[in-house]
């Protein structure tokens, strides 16, 4: 039987599950890479951690079980809307996600512009399915636990823990398709370490102009896509995306994943120019990574395409800023 005074001593933190990798399960062999995302519901992944138990009295809900390449916007809601719901609890003092690697660092760049409050919001992942012989998704999940429950944790906002490391959801993407310390945080590197029972902070996230935004209906997402620049790239898919009537909700935003430092092809730069005199917003990313200067300095062109819907939900649209004078 629990010690009431000693039960009363932990804080109180809520593990929400949207599927993965982290809740995969083999279709054969273990020891074999095949297996199918988002099986296991986060109460079966928590039984197999009894040292959870010890740091923390944990509360659980199932948001959503799929692979996160399927991630979208009604999940994304929906997350987002929990997330509020139990931070909004006094007695809840952070919160945990499991998720799949393909999204995550989008997922967590969108919980980082929407996040109201100065809990922790923790996401972690694994490389290796929950059946694996070498799973990599308990550890994963402790490191979450731990960090979530520190109170040095309090004012980082959304936070990625995966291999040891705290990565600010702004600065983090996925840098392997196969090693278990699949993360990076680019130049900046990570906010920290978890090491055991350890937390040691290196630095503090950047501040985000802006933030926070509302979380959009799941009805009410603007469209926006993303345009890769390449050798010979005219512009056609430019303008066949701004001119098809067939989009439904029709485009209101362009990001452009640029060669270099954010160049265009002269042919693509004077179709983003027309698509600009058509309403559509358009920003600048590269392909490389993350550009230096600018409103989007730090920013990949997926996170960038998550700032700009959150914008555009927002009617905080930045028209007239042309990026093509």
């Amino acid at each position: 039987m629990d010690n009431p005074s000693k039960d009363s001593a932990r804080p109180q933190i809520v593990v929400l599950g949207t599927g993965g990798t982290i809740a995969g399960t083999a279709t054969g062999d273990p020891s074999q890479p095949g297996y199918i995302a988002g099986v296991l519901r986060v109460d079966d992944l928590l039984q197999g951690i009894p040292a959870l138990s010890r740091l923390a009295r944990i509360h659980t809900e199932q948001v959503a079980n799929l692979d996160s390449k399927d991630m979208d916007f009604s999940v994304w809601t929906h997350l987002a809307e929990r997330v509020a719901h139990w931070l909004a609890q006094p007695h809840i003092a952070a919160c945990v996600i499991s998720h799949g690697t393909d999204t995550l660092e989008e997922t967590a760049y969108f919980l980082q512009l929407v996040h109201r409050t100065n809990k922790p919001v923790v996401l972690t992942a694994a490389m290796r399915p929950a059946t694996a012989l070498d799973a990599d998704g308990p550890q994963n999940l402790l490191d979450a636990v731990r960090v979530a429950v520190k109170p040095q944790a309090l004012g980082l906002g959304a936070v990625c823990v995966l291999h040891g490391r705290v990565h600010a959801a702004r600065d983090v993407t996925k840098a392997s398709t196969h090693r278990m310390d699949a993360f990076t945080s680019g130049e900046r590197g990570p906010l920290g370490e978890i090491d055991g029972d350890s937390l040691r902070l290196w630095r503090q996230p950047a501040t985000e102009p802006g933030a926070p935004f509302a979380i959009p209906p799941a009805e009410a997402w603007p469209r926006v896509e993303i345009v890769l620049n390449h050798a010979g790239a005219d512009g056609t898919l430019v303008r066949c995306l701004v001119a098809n009537p067939a989009l439904q909700p029709p485009l209101r935003g362009l990001v452009v994943a640029g060669t270099g430092g954010g160049t265009v092809h002269q042919r693509m730069q004077a179709a983003l120019q027309w698509a600009e005199q058509q309403g559509v917003r358009v920003d600048i990313a590269s392909r490389i990574g993350p550009l230096r200067g600018g409103a989007e300095d730090g920013l990949n062109a997926v996170k960038l395409r998550v700032r700009q819907l959150l914008e555009l939900a927002s009617h905080e649209d930045t028209q007239g800023r042309s990026r093509f004078p």
